[in-house]
């Protein structure tokens, strides 16, 4: 049995950073009062028994996703552990992540005890160089951060350096980088997205109906049609960036498809198996907010609604479409595809 480590963004763990799930494999029991919000790496661990690293951290980059699995990893292979692998949830390719010494962050007077965006602390290394994670640069607003002088900077990028292409080329690259790593080392792995980030239109990626409440539910939890897809149209728009794209074995993802869409996600997946049947009266929530805003102070209870609710939501336009998957569907996945991975 493998040691596995997982890595991403909120998908992969709501929680803010704590050394335990880092460095000691630490992950609750379900009914453990601390358990807080689960998702697969919590499902491999309860369903497999194995010893789960949970590198993952709410609004994460590829680019930092990417240095904490290789430094972690190079630590297990430095101690003699090669018996591990790698599971890699990939956020948006746009995130942003930039990096400030200790030194640096003083001189731009950032604290080093702000909560968002997480001044991710490399691997706790004790000291307060880090990360600061931004999540989307494109038309920051005064509002976007507490700090002043995080806002000043992330202006700054927003309005005078930000690209598409260039964030995609980071992307893109550390993805190589993560992929050379593993292969080098012999460590197995598997890369995963939250959406088909590569196609075109990249939004919607669901075919819902709303001309009224009625055809907005049976497109949602009946139909069930993505949204047919170009595939790489997205991607191929830049020519530098596609090349790049190419240089990915995309043998070593795992990709949802069907009729529609060739590279979809976990979203696409969890839209499509959607277990509700017409008919019934309840329905297991898709996400998080569907129960709740709260996403870190929520459980791992199993969560069954009545489907009216959903109406009414539908009917006051508060039904929530796509976000933070519950960890019903979850374990879901972990059961139906990642254990089909050779991971485990």
């Amino acid at each position: 049995m493998r040691e596995i480590i997982c890595v991403g963004g909120s998908n992969t763990s709501y929680r803010r950073p704590d050394k335990l799930r880092f460095y000691d494999g630490y992950c609750p029991d379900i009914n453990d009062k601390n358990a807080g919000t689960g998702s697969y790496p919590e499902a491999i661990h309860r369903n497999f028994g194995n010893k789960v690293y949970n590198l993952g951290v709410a609004s994460n980059t590829i680019q930092c996703s990417v240095l904490s699995a290789i430094s972690f990893s190079q630590k297990l292979l430095n101690n003699g552990n090669t018996n591990f692998s790698i599971i890699f949830n990939a956020t948006d390719l746009q995130r942003k992540s930039i990096y400030f010494s200790n030194n640096t962050r003083i001189i731009k007077n950032i604290p080093d005890d702000i909560s968002y965006p997480i001044l991710n602390n490399y691997l706790f290394d004790n000291t307060k160089s880090g990360f600061l994670l931004f999540g989307g640069m494109q038309n920051v607003s005064n509002n976007t951060f507490e700090n002043k002088e995080i806002i000043k900077i992330s202006k700054a990028y927003s309005e005078n350096i930000f690209s598409i292409e260039s964030e995609d080329i980071n992307s893109i690259t550390h993805l190589l980088l993560l992929q050379n790593f593993c292969k080098k080392n012999n460590i197995p792995y598997k890369i995963f997205f939250d959406m088909d980030f590569f196609s075109s239109p990249l939004m919607p990626i669901f075919n819902i109906n709303t001309h009224n409440t009625s055809t907005f539910f049976n497109s949602f939890f009946i139909d069930k049609k993505l949204v047919k897809k170009e595939q790489f149209g997205s991607i191929k728009l830049d020519n530098y960036t596609y090349d790049l794209f190419k240089m990915l074995d995309l043998n070593d993802c795992w990709f949802y498809t069907d009729e529609n869409v060739k590279n979809g996600g976990i979203q696409e997946w969890i839209f499509k198996n959607n277990e509700y049947k017409e008919g019934d009266t309840h329905y297991i929530p898709l996400y998080i907010e569907d129960i709740s805003h709260l996403t870190h102070e929520l459980t791992d209870n199993k969560y069954i609604l009545p489907i009216d609710s959903v109406l009414d939501k539908i009917k006051n336009n508060t039904f929530i479409q796509l976000s933070h998957p519950t960890y019903y569907y979850w374990e879901k996945f972990t059961k139906e595809v990642i254990v089909n991975w050779g991971l485990l």
